[in-house]
């Protein structure tokens, strides 16, 4: 009774599926197959973002080692302690933990998941052994339907998850990721409970690098393997019915013997990693790898595992006897050779008939209809053939390799062959779907119409029809009338009912052939015609009722690309070959990249069956996305060819006459008008070529892979972008500035003739885009914009993570990256140009040489000129600015603003450390203090010039080099200041509707701001409770509106940058006694008679007469004589024709140094502004007493103190009448008119 009891429970499980919800063996085996699709989706994405510190090569990798060890640091004894024991190391292990912490928590998370599925498929094993699973053992789950693919697959699953670890994230870059996590957790809430058994897993195999595996000796993987041990018994059993079955039942896809070996080809990919698991039946048992070589690997030696990965067996099995030996038998060159050449020629034999099938109307309903089975066979052909050539040239074996690279067919050809097979599947099935769909109503219709036709016979020979009243015959009637009763009982619902319809529509179609023959009937040839379209009607519902479901289930089968997921990673250029020879051919790439999309169906449909909706999205979009960067990447040509005809457009354009003279020769005439014409016609023809390429793109419809649905129009806007931002890419890193004197001093036309070239190029581009922008349907203005605007964004935010952390940034984690299209940092690798990882950089650095205060004056009342007798007088002016503003635009001069800005807060902080040094001197501090104090402050002793010119004398080693800072300060303000005025000036021009808007916006906000000080109990309420707990108040967003109307007053160049606030003083630096100390440095630097060690004129001395052509101005102006300006000119032009080269005030000399000394005094306190005017007040008072020698010269010495104050004043926006306050107005009118 218990024999029988347990043999009808079993009878009644057989009834039920392994996949029922009360079947908890069942659901815990897909479950777990289901985590493992997400596991191996994850060690992908792990894989793509494997930092380059983690890698055996490269600089970053160099540039760690000390601080990302391998497992070596646990084994000596105080490693750990001294990887941080150096400053240097500190700052480099602090550098490794920002950047690569994230990545070593994503990855060991990703190790303990694997563990975890491994102990979890044990688990499920040793459940199903020890029989805690009623009526479920291993070899009854083998003759389940269900059980027989899921049991293997969830073996196979754990080994390609070993091998994927092995291929994509290598030994040495797990050991430093779990060291990493150590030193990360170790000793907090944080530290991982199962870090000990997951490093034993996953430390390092010691895999033997690509040209050593062949001869290796046996120990790898099988070692690794043994790691993750199952039990051997199950091992043998899965083995065993994987060797001797077809556990897909993929026979009744592929009916011919020739086509086993795609057949099997899924678990010949499962019986590889399983047999690493069992690696005696490797080495030992000769016969089962006899037959399993024989059955699964005859003729195909690299086989296809975990979703595109490849292995070639003659490689992987080298080390292990029975392997090597089974294949050696079938696997020579002999049989390759003979292989390879029977799939060339089956190649082209499909190629043709492929062709065939895809002319324009050449494949139709009825055509479909009537030949599936040679069409089926065609595509199963095609698929089996293409399979073979792309697996098998992937071999590693050298004899293999030389005899494909004579032999393989070229991958042009394979490509088109793949492509056709694509497009013809994808036409199969748009017209098989609907007539399976509607296979039952056609049907009927059929039916019907065929019954009608021999009504409408049966009625004719009655007689009593208007045509057939002469007609009249009782036996053809009543015979028409038997046919339209049979016809009209033709049922075809059950599988019985449709094998018995085809007995009886061959019965009818005969009968209806012979009828033809009675003379009454052949005579009248509307009848002939009633009954062959009766039986063309009938012979369609034998079609009909063979279209079923599994046709397409077969093409879908034989269709499978999944296998050449990295395989088609070579053929990436004859795709793009391809494209750029026929533009139509985007077509056949999106059904290529939609049969590619086959990868995700083996993954999909398990987790569907797990019902588990976080997998399913996890690993629908990882692939999904993949696909799509693919096809992006292959469709990315277009964008590209499109930009190499806009750059012939722009050639033949530039090459066109622009301006004719007024009066012109009659050859010069004809020659114009040959040359336009020849233009024109050249630009017409790269314009058609756009047009065609365009209509490739428009022409094809919505591409759906996995999860994401491709739309080719807007995917070719974003490759427009993205080769738009490359090309613009490329402009800026060609502005490398190179000194061509043989001094290496840096001229004039060394910046202006780069930055011309690079004008000229964008221009060019910029206007090809504008011609042809009505056939991409783009606005050619705003890309150029948006683009330009994000590649300079990016080339900033680096070049201020470099200036800032002396380190290479994170491309993820700039503004401005794309992922798809990265952009270049460093963006040049020219040795002998200035200096600088980006054009912001090295244009910032030529300028600076260019206007450095030792070779130029001037810089803020006039343009940058030379100071050195024999150069070019202009070295920057307005038009050199102009040049580069054309070159680099808007975006390019704010980025440049902005860098200069952050040049400022560096040369402030340095500053500041200089002023702390100095003035933490207690006696210096007291002395400037007291010498301060020692005037009456009536200003007008000698003695007190006489005394600070002896103080300055004394502190010039101590104030020099601080004037130093303030000049270079100085002279990077000026160039920002420079800058932002031609910003403002194109932004009034060119848009002045929104600058208006913009001004208008800035000074309302500044109004309400003020008013807002002025009486806060009027200040708006907050509003927040009107729009929810979480939604900012009216001051929130009124400040970040504020903050973000500053940032485009910035950009535009609607501020000063001198009036800003930078950096204040640091907290604890001395500042009493500041204000004297730069007094002194000004008096020094001021003298008539001394040259400028500080932010001036350095190489050059500034005499006497420098100041003539000045005194002779004032006394023209009072009449004292009669010698003026001369016409056309003016102070300028009399200074130029009296002292020369010397042409400048002092205060222009000395521009850098007034500028850096008001960008200092704008951060200070006012009152250090005031103690400054002060104490040159109280000089300036001294000099007015005392009488000029031939050393001295107070006069000059007093009016260059007033030039430079007058300019200190107008850079920090203070009425002229402020330094009445320390200076009488009437000294000042005297020194003026005297």
């Amino acid at each position: 009774r218990t024999h029988t009891a347990l043999h009808t429970l079993r009878i009644r499980h057989t009834m039920s599926s392994l996949l029922d919800d009360g079947d908890e063996c069942g659901r815990r085996l897909i479950r777990l197959l289901s985590r493992g699709h997400a596991v191996t989706a994850e060690l992908q994405r792990v894989a793509d973002a494997l930092p380059n510190a983690f890698q055996a090569s490269g600089e970053q990798s160099k540039q760690y080692v000390d601080v990302l060890p391998d497992f070596k640091v646990f084994r000596t004894a105080g490693a750990l302690e001294a990887i941080a024991a150096t400053e240097e190391g500190i700052r480099l292990d602090e550098e490794s933990r920002e950047l690569h912490g994230r990545f070593a928590r994503r990855s060991f998370r990703l190790l303990s998941a694997s563990r975890k599925y491994y102990l979890d498929l044990c688990s499920w094993l040793e459940d199903l052994d020890y029989g805690r699973f009623a009526t479920h053992s291993v070899e009854e789950l083998l003759q389940d339907p269900d059980g027989q693919q899921l049991l293997p697959e969830a073996v196979g699953m754990l080994g390609a998850l070993l091998l994927l670890f092995e291929e994509r994230f290598p030994g040495p870059a797990r050991e430093k990721a779990m060291v990493l996590i150590y030193r990360l957790t170790v000793g907090t809430a944080e530290e991982p409970e199962d870090y000990q058994e997951v490093c034993h897993l996953f430390q390092d195999t010691k895999r033997p690098s690509g040209d050593q595996m062949p001869n290796r000796s046996p120990g790898y993987p099988e070692k690794y393997f043994q790691r993750f041990a199952l039990p051997k018994e199950t091992m043998r059993i899965i083995i065993g019915h994987l060797q001797m079955n077809d556990v897909y039942g993929s026979a009744k896809h592929f009916p011919l013997a020739e086509h086993r070996g795609h057949s099997l080809s899924a678990q010949a990919g499962l019986l590889y990693t399983t047999l690493f698991f069992d690696v005696e039946t490797l080495m030992s048992e000769a016969a089962s790898m006899r037959e399993i070589v024989n059955r699964h690997f005859s003729d195909a030696w690299v086989v296809a595992y975990a979703l595109g990965f490849t292995a070639d067996l003659l490689t992987m099995w080298a080390p292990y006897n029975a392997a090597k030996q089974a294949l050696g038998n079938t696997i020579t060159p002999q049989a390759v050779k003979q292989s390879l050449e029977k799939h060339t020629h089956k190649l082209s034999q499909m190629r043709d008939q492929i062709d065939g099938y895809l002319l324009e109307g050449a494949l139709h309903e009825e055509r479909i209809t009537a030949e599936t089975t040679p069409l089926v066979s065609c595509l199963r052909q095609a698929n089996t053939t293409i399979r073979w050539l792309l697996l098998q040239s992937m071999t590693t074996d050298t004899r293999l390799q030389a005899i494909f690279k004579e032999k393989c067919p070229a991958k042009d050809q394979v490509l088109q062959a793949l492509v056709g097979t694509a497009l013809l599947e994808d036409k199969a099935r748009s017209l098989l779907e609907p007539l399976v769909s509607k296979r039952t109503t056609t049907l009927l219709e059929q039916r019907s119409e065929a019954a009608q036709k021999m009504d409408d016979l049966a009625a004719y020979f009655s007689g009593q029809h208007k045509l057939g009243r002469n007609v009249q015959n009782e036996h053809l009637e009543t015979w028409f009338r038997d046919k339209q009763e049979v016809i009209e009982s033709l049922n075809f619902e059950t599988d019985e009912e449709s094998l018995a319809l085809g007995r009886k529509v061959g019965g009818l179609v005969k009968a209806l052939q012979q009828v033809q023959a009675y003379h009454e009937i052949a005579s009248k040839p509307l009848v002939v015609h009633f009954l062959n379209e009766t039986c063309g009607l009938l012979d369609g519902m034998m079609r009909t009722v063979n279209l079923s479901a599994d046709t397409l289930t077969t093409i879908t089968h034989v269709a499978d690309l999944a296998y050449a997921w990295k395989a088609l990673g070579a053929y990436q250029g004859s795709m793009h070959t391809l494209l750029a020879k026929s533009p139509s051919s985007v077509k056949g790439l999106r059904a290529l990249f939609q049969k590619l999309a086959s990868i995700l169906q083996v993954p999909l449909g398990r987790i569907r069956q797990a019902r588990n909706n976080t997998h399913l999205d996890l690993v629908s979009n990882y692939y999904s996305g993949r696909l799509e960067q693919f096809m992006t990447s292959v469709l990315q040509e277009i964008p590209r060819l499109h930009f190499d005809l806009l750059a012939q457009i722009a050639r033949f354009g530039a090459a066109r006459v622009t301006k004719m003279p007024s009066k012109i020769n009659l050859s010069d005439l004809n020659k114009y008008a040959n040359e336009s014409e020849q233009a024109r016609l050249e630009i017409a023809g790269r314009a058609q070529k756009i047009a065609l390429l365009m209509w490739g793109i428009w022409e094809t419809e919505v591409a759906v892979l996995g999860a994401i649905r491709v739309e080719p129009r807007a995917l070719l806007l974003e490759g427009l972008r993205r080769e738009l931002a490359k090309r613009i890419e490329g402009l800026l890193s060609q502005l490398a500035f190179t000194a061509s004197s043989k001094s290496g001093t840096l001229m004039r036309q060394d910046l202006s003739i780069p930055l011309a070239n690079v004008a000229e190029k964008a221009h060019a581009l910029r206007s090809g885009l504008e011609q042809v922008q009505d056939f991409l349907g783009i606005s050619a203005a705003q890309l150029w914009q948006q683009e330009l605007q994000r590649v300079v964004s990016y080339l900033l935010a680096s070049e201020e993570h470099l200036l800032l952390r002396k380190r290479l940034p994170i491309p993820s984690t700039m503004p401005g990256h794309d992922s798809k299209a990265p952009t270049r940092f460093p963006d040049s690798d020219q040795p002998n140009s200035i200096g600088g990882p980006s054009f912001i950089s090295r244009l910032v650095n030529a300028l600076q040489k260019i206007t450095e205060a030792k070779s130029t004056v001037g810089g803020c009342h006039s343009e940058w000129q030379s100071a050195i007798e024999g150069q070019q007088r202009a070295k920057l002016d307005e038009e050199l600015f102009e040049v580069a503003f054309r070159a680099i635009g808007a975006p390019g001069f704010a980025a440049i603003c902005k860098y200069l800005g952050f040049l400022v807060c560096g040369w402030l902080r340095k500053l500041y450390r200089s002023l702390t040094q100095i003035l933490s001197d207690r006696q210096i501090r007291d002395t400037l203090v007291r010498m301060a104090k020692s005037s009456d402050g009536s200003g007008g002793r000698s003695e007190d010039a006489v005394l600070f010119r002896e103080a300055a004398r004394k502190l010039n080693n101590r104030s020099g080099p601080i004037m130093d800072i303030l000049g270079e300060l100085g002279q990077v303000q000026l160039l920002r200041r420079r800058l932002q005025m031609l910003q403002e000036m194109h932004g009034r021009l060119q848009v002045p509707t929104a600058f208006d808007a913009l001004i208008a916006l800035d000074w309302a906000g500044l109004m309400e701001a003020r008013d807002l000080a002025e009486n806060d109990a009027e200040a708006l309420p907050a509003v927040a409770a009107d729009f929810g707990e979480d939604a900012p108040s009216l001051d929130e967003l009124a400040l970040k509106m504020q903050k973000r109307l500053g940032i485009l007053a910035e950009e535009v160049g609607l501020t000063n940058p001198i009036r800003q606030f930078y950096r204040i003083p640091p907290e604890g630096m001395p500042i009493e006694g500041l204000d004297v100390l730069l007094a002194f440095g000004v008096i020094l630097a001021t003298r008539a008679d001394v040259t400028s060690s500080a932010g001036a004129v350095k190489g050059h001395t500034t005499t006497s007469t420098a100041a003539a052509p000045r005194t002779r101005w004032r006394d023209w102006v009072r009449g004292k004589t009669t010698e003026g300006p001369q016409q056309g000119g003016g102070l300028s032009a009399n200074l130029a024709s009296e002292a020369g080269s010397m042409t400048v005030t002092k205060a222009e000399e000395l521009a850098a140094l007034v500028a850096g000394l008001a960008t200092l005094f704008q951060q200070l306190p006012k009152g250090r502004t005031d103690g400054f005017l002060c104490v040159l007040g109280i000089y300036l008072g001294g000099l007015t007493q005392e009488k000029p020698t031939k050393k001295e010269n107070p006069f000059l010495d007093g009016m260059n103190i007033i030039d430079v104050l007058e300019m200190l004043l107008e850079l920090l926006g203070l009425p002229r009448r402020h330094l009445a306050s320390f200076v009488p107005q009437g000294l000042l009118e005297l020194w003026y008119l005297e």
